[in-house]
């Protein structure tokens, strides 16, 4: 009878051990590791959300722009993607690298800053924290708004500081994201 009660209780520990294991061998993913996508509502000026994240070597290539995409869900006449084709919108981004507690501002550039530096033209603001939007493409059930991109020239501990500096109202109500990313190219 003993030898048959601690049979059962040496199967039942090493099916929880196993289960754990097993559960633990899935969940890959890291935390902080890209992308990292965070619920944050755009609707009203003033709020801000603080996301960390990690930049870690055979994740991440140094030499390719990151970016910090704001994603809307999709549909057909959607106030707020068509606001944003049909008007000049904003949101600040700052992004930070954490040199042992000690935060290193990153330089930020939204598409118009992009063009202007290519094409020789003076930068559209004067504050290069303030990213305009643009609807950067449309993937299944979901639009993604690039705010902005970056370069994370050293592996480590990032943080990106978003917030609005206008109201949005076509996106009252409406599930957006924030998502620290890799830039992705739509024509691929």
């Amino acid at each position: 009878m003993h030898i048959r009660r601690a049979l059962c209780r040496s199967f039942a520990w090493i099916t929880t051990v196993g289960t754990v294991a097993y559960g633990l061998s899935d969940s890959r993913v890291a935390p902080g590791a890209l992308p990292v996508s965070v619920p944050f509502a755009v609707d009203a000026e003033g709020k801000s959300i603080t996301i960390p994240f990690e930049v870690r070597p055979g994740e991440v290539d140094r030499e390719r722009r990151l970016m910090v995409a704001l994603d809307v869900p999709h549909g057909p006449g959607l106030p707020a993607v068509e606001d944003v084709l049909m008007n000049s919108r904003s949101m600040r981004i700052e992004v930070f690298y954490d040199d042992r507690g000690v935060r290193v501002p990153i330089e930020t550039a939204d598409d118009d800053t992009v063009v202007a530096r290519n094409t020789g033209k003076p930068p559209p603001h004067s504050d290069m924290s303030t990213c305009n939007l643009d609807l950067y493409g449309t993937l299944d059930d979901e639009s993604h708004i690039a705010v902005c991109g970056f370069y994370a020239k050293r592996y480590g501990h990032y943080v990106a500081e978003v917030s609005t500096i206008e109201p949005l109202p076509a996106f009252k109500g409406i599930a957006t994201a924030i998502r620290v990313d890799k830039f992705y190219n739509t024509g691929e």
